[in-house]
């Protein structure tokens, strides 16, 4: 249950500033669940990037502004994505009007009307698209 004060903190922070803290956790979260599964060490993974042990644990301590770059060298090593950027696809209805889908990956999309996918033919309705990309 969070404080009085927290929530006051909270309701004037910049949206912005949320989800950088939310996404930033996020992969934090998710670097130290890989080198769990992977059994290694924050000594282990500073060795694979060349950087020293202080560095990485300032990375995952929520002392460092993670680059893409950097965020592309630790999916290197940990041979995991840990960015996603969901993909738009276009589909061409029957009356010729696009409608456009996001799809995340490994997420279903479910389909509740008729459509015809502009590069392949007529799906009909309650199909289900999987792992679209």
């Amino acid at each position: 249950m969070k404080s009085k004060v927290a929530e006051r903190m909270m309701a004037r922070m910049p949206e912005d500033v949320k989800i950088f803290v939310d996404k930033y956790a996020d992969i934090v979260v998710r670097v130290n669940q890989l080198l769990k599964e992977k059994r290694l060490t924050q000594k282990d993974l500073a060795e694979k990037l060349e950087k020293s042990p202080s560095e990485i644990s300032k990375w995952l301590g929520g002392n460092h502004n993670f680059t893409l770059r950097s965020i592309a060298r630790l999916e290197a090593e940990l041979g995991e994505t840990l960015l996603y950027v969901p993909k738009r696809i276009t589909f061409q209805t029957f009356s010729e009007r696009k409608v456009h889908f996001t799809v995340y990956k490994n997420d279903q999309v479910k389909i509740t009307s008729d459509f015809t996918p502009a590069s392949t033919a007529s799906i009909k309705s309650e199909n289900t698209i999987a792992n679209a990309i």
